[in-house]
Formats: structure tokens, C-alpha cells, sequence
């Protein structure tokens, strides 16, 4: 198991991956940031929300951006919700509930090729067509999730689908990778998990198996 995650700038062929991890038998990757260029449509979607209740945020617009990026919804939720302007009727089940809603409206307006690259779909394509065993992993909730596979054809290429949902604890607590391996039935070192944020790299690299850090976004 290599300890530090290797960088791809771009999105790899089945053969380099098979090249670089020979053992692999199985591979799991992170949504947004990985799959999807989608962290700024949850940025865009907070931002809504702060315009609506009149939240005056105590960071500029980049500084919060980075506070978002790879954190599951409840947990973004703990650092707004003492921001001047959040009002107190505010529950971290609500925010989760409006911000989705949120989301779900900005995806129909947004361009598919502004957040998605047809080269992971060919990247999925490739490794269902050599047997691989896909699970997706992610710290976005079940709707949103269902939602941007359905738009983007994604679909029908995962053995097994982990959202927060399904989740006690989440990133950077490395269960929902260790629950994934579990589920699977493969061994550490037979798996190869994709990941773009430092949330989501900690989670990864602690669950003890090889990690590419995902920077072709």
C-alpha cells in the first residue's frame, strides 16, 4: 500500500491503472470533485441560501468555497450555523433539506459539459467491460446522488453506491470506505479508491487502501 495518493491530472486508461496497481481488483470513487465538477453547484447552492435568509458570511466567497469542499452536508451545517443572519428555525435536517432543493434546480439549468467529462464515462465504460467491481462513495445525499447519475448516464455502472445516507459516520472517518470494502468482499490492497479533496484523501488513505488524488478538474 502506497501511503501518499497519486496525483492524476488527467483522467487514466484501464491499462495504466492495471500498469501502476496490477493487484487491483476493485475500485471505489468519490462523486463530487471526482465524477462530477459539482463542488461549485454546492457552493452556488449555499450562496442562495445566504441570499434568501440574508446570512452574512464571515469569509469572502473563495474562503468559504474551501471550507466546503469534500464535507458532508451536516458538517458544512456546523460551520454556518453561528454565522450572523442564520436564522434560529434553521436545522441541520432543514438546511440539508433546502439546499439539496437547491441543487436539484441549478443542475436544470446547468450545462451537462460544464461539470461532467465524457473521459470518466469512458474510463467507467473501460473497466465495467474488463470486470471490475465500481463502487461509488460519497458524502452527498441519496436524492442528489440518484439525480446526477440518472442526467449524466452514470446510472448502471455501480456495483454498490454508499451516500451519507448510508452512512453513521462520515469523511474524514474512514467508515464509509471500510464499510465499502466490507460490502465488496475485497482485500486492501485489491482496492483502488478515487479522490479530489483533503477531506476525502484522509478518509481514504486512513481505511488503509492505495489512493489516486483526482486532479483532472
Amino acid at each position: 500500500m502506497k501511503s501518499n495518493p497519486i496525483p492524476f491530472n488527467s483522467v487514466p486508461k484501464v491499462e495504466v491503472l492495471i500498469a501502476d496497481f496490477p493487484a487491483t481488483k476493485a475500485l471505489f470513487f468519490d462523486m463530487d470533485g471526482t465524477l462530477f465538477n459539482t463542488e461549485s453547484l454546492h457552493a452556488e447552492a449555499l450562496f442562495k441560501m445566504s441570499k434568501k435568509y440574508g446570512i452574512i458570511p464571515p469569509h469572502p466567497p473563495e474562503v468559504i468555497y474551501s471550507l466546503m469542499v469534500g464535507k458532508a452536508d451536516h458538517l458544512l451545517f456546523e460551520i454556518l450555523k453561528d454565522w450572523e443572519g442564520v436564522p434560529g428555525h434553521l436545522t441541520v435536517e432543514s438546511f440539508v433539506k433546502e439546499k439539496n432543493e437547491h441543487i436539484l434546480e441549478i443542475l436544470k439549468s446547468t450545462p451537462l459539459d460544464s461539470y461532467f467529462s465524457p473521459s470518466v464515462q469512458g474510463l467507467l465504460k473501460e473497466l465495467k467491460e474488463h470486470g471490475f467491481y465500481i463502487a461509488l462513495v460519497t458524502s452527498s445525499e441519496r436524492l442528489v446522488t440518484d439525480e446526477l447519475l440518472k442526467i449524466t448516464g452514470l446510472d448502471g455502472y455501480f456495483h454498490l453506491i454508499l451516500t451519507r445516507d448510508d452512512c453513521p459516520f462520515h469523511k474524514p472517518d474512514p467508515w464509509p470506505y471500510v464499510k465499502a470494502r466490507e460490502i465488496s468482499g475485497f482485500a486492501h490492497h485489491e482496492i483502488l479508491i478515487f479522490e479530489d479533496s483533503q477531506v476525502g484523501i484522509e478518509s481514504a488513505i486512513k481505511s488503509g487502501h492505495n489512493v489516486i488524488k483526482v486532479e483532472w478538474y
